[in-house]
């Protein structure tokens, strides 16, 4: 996003408008308005001050150095939904100057820092995104530490119109057995809320589902999937269908054919594909619900429908035919469907898949990869092949899949995946470290080109009966509940942000 480019093109505009929040352009979809904070309903509780040069508008907001000194601030939204805040800020000592964020009166964000910035006339702004009410809101900064707030100059509140071709993204395909067992979910002030909501908080604007053809639970079926699509839809999120063309776990290791496919041959499982995809999708089309996009096959890295579609002495052959079928299905179904080819392979053999499907001929809109940093190596690493399959490939690149622990904690029978204190170098497995890592993912990906990130399973904290296996949903137990960004006790770690 390069929004603060064309702000500063109308900042003479804003100065002299000043009286009233300005709206303006920053983009295809995004509008941002400004607060200026010596502006009422604007509330500053220490002076508004101009001696320092380069702020916006005739003032700053000088606060005495003191906890709970604060700023407010009147937003007003058409409608709900994520905005990014835009806090401009100078701070001319060495010391963070920390504040607790609150919007309507919840802390949304607490401790948010702002740094020192080398002088009192030295602006900069941090982003915060945050999920506003349609009408009026309050937003309000209030210093926690004895030093007082850093000198505000004016709030920055950017929305899209829900067009936004960045993904910000969560897998929550556990989420609606969760709920049909009564699992409860709180914002990090403690406050109960919906969990779609609450992911919205936190900057949340695309949801992942994965449908499994005919799984022994009755979940991540055809028919829940086409229940929990309304729901993800009425929260005006965006919607993402990961097929995984099996009754069960489809990954790099086992790519299972359904029992009802168990006997066909590649022929009849072009069909299969083309007629499962098509009927799923036009179902979800028929109740106002069409996917945004659908991935052909889950983490496909050697193949599908196995040993069909498994590649096997570099013959992508079969492979081809099946997405093909995919592709085809997906576009008979609605043509601005984005299709996603998606493997696990950060780490190694990344060209050597996607050039093999381009020479059979196989369309897709958005490559996508998987990226755990203890299984898939360095964040360098990753940023290389990201950018590799961007270029290359000429389409839009997305992490599809990535997470980490804020625990070592273990909290039903089944021993986590991921147990080491420290899984990746400088970020230990705590929920500080949980969020230190997603950020550092997110830039990274994000720096080398990438247009979505999906965070795997926040949701999934342990619930009895809400298990792994899909055979044996009711026992199996979670072995992930340490990599959920909700606590055992439901409440999201309060630093967890998706960047915009």
């Amino acid at each position: 996003m390069k929004w603060l480019s064309k702000i500063s093109v109308v900042t003479a505009m804003a100065t002299a408008l000043s009286s009233a929040p300005v709206a303006f352009a920053t983009g295809a979809h995004a509008a941002t308005t400004r607060y200026e904070v010596e502006s009422a309903p604007a509330v500053c509780s220490g002076v508004v001050a101009s001696n320092h040069s380069g702020h916006s508008g005739s003032g700053f907001c000088d606060t005495p150095n003191a906890v709970g000194s604060a700023v407010q601030f009147t937003v007003n939204m058409p409608v709900a939904g994520t905005a990014t805040l835009g806090i401009r800020y100078a701070n001319g000592t060495t010391a963070n100057r920390p504040a607790d964020v609150s919007v309507n009166g919840s802390v949304v964000q607490p401790g948010f820092g702002f740094e020192g910035t080398g002088a009192w006339n030295a602006w900069a702004t941090k982003s915060l995104p945050v999920h506003l009410n349609a009408g009026t809101n309050t937003v309000r900064l209030a210093a926690t530490t004895a030093g007082g707030l850093a000198n505000i100059d004016y709030l920055d509140v950017t929305t899209d119109d829900g067009n936004s071709t960045i993904m910000q993204g969560a897998d929550v395909s556990t989420l609606q057995r969760a709920v049909d067992l009564g699992a409860r979910y709180y914002y990090a002030n403690g406050t109960p809320g919906d969990p779609l909501d609450i992911l919205k908080s936190a900057g949340v604007n695309y949801v992942r589902l994965r449908i499994w053809n005919n799984p022994r639970s009755g979940y991540n079926n055809k028919d829940k999937v086409l229940q929990y699509a309304r729901t993800v839809k009425a929260k005006g999120l965006k919607l993402m269908v990961d097929f995984h063309y099996s009754d069960t776990w489809a990954d790099p290791g086992v790519q299972t054919k359904p029992a009802a496919w168990a006997g066909h041959g590649i022929s009849q499982l072009q069909t299969d594909v083309y007629n499962y995809t098509y009927e799923v999708c036009t179902s979800l089309k028929a109740q106002g619900t069409t996917p945004d996009s659908v991935q052909i096959g889950n983490e496909i890295n050697t193949g599908m429908l196995w040993p069909d579609g498994q590649v096997a002495n570099n013959d992508f052959t079969n492979l081809g035919l099946l997405l093909k079928a995919g592709y085809n299905a997906t576009k008979a179904c609605n043509s601005s469907t984005q299709v996603i080819i998606h493997t696990a392979r950060v780490e190694s053999g990344a060209r050597w898949f996607y050039d093999g499907i381009r020479a059979q001929g196989v369309q897709w809109d958005i490559t996508a990869l998987s990226y755990y940093c203890y299984w898939h190596g360095s964040l360098s690493s990753m940023a290389a092949v990201v950018s590799d399959m961007r270029s290359r490939y000429g389409k839009p690149v997305i992490l599809a899949e990535t997470a980490y622990p804020f625990t070592t904690a273990n909290f039903d029978h089944s021993g986590n995946i991921i147990t080491s204190s420290q899984p990746c170098s400088g970020y230990p497995a705590t929920p500080a470290g949980q969020q230190a890592n997603f950020a550092a993912v997110q830039n990274t990906a994000r720096n080398a080109g990438a247009s979505g990130i999906f965070y795997w399973e926040p949701t999934w904290y342990a619930v009895p009966g809400n298990g792994w296996n899909p055979a044996d949903i009711n026992n199996s137990g979670n072995a992930w509940e340490n990599q959920a960004i909700f606590d055992q006790n439901g409440r999201i770690n309060p630093n967890i942000r998706w960047l915009p």
